[in-house]
């Protein structure tokens, strides 16, 4: 129900441009690596808000998947 809420803003929760979104989700909060380690911004703000999922544009969906988060655990 909260994804529904998120999703029907269409405010990509990266950058905050109201825009077509998408879901990017990972399998678990530990893919997300270890705090002070290199995690790229969108691994860390997932961390900070502690879920499994991000509602963002295609653009930083692509950013995503083009900077991963490198060392897990």
């Amino acid at each position: 129900m909260e994804l529904l809420m998120r999703l029907r803003t269409r405010k990509c929760e990266l950058c905050e441009t109201g825009a077509t979104v998408a879901v990017h989700q990972v399998a678990g909060l530990k893919e997300l690596g270890r705090p002070g380690s290199d995690r790229p911004a969108w691994a860390v703000l997932m961390a900070k808000m502690r879920r499994k999922t991000l509602v963002v544009c295609a653009p930083c969906h692509d950013w995503i998947h083009t900077n991963p988060v490198t060392r897990v655990a």
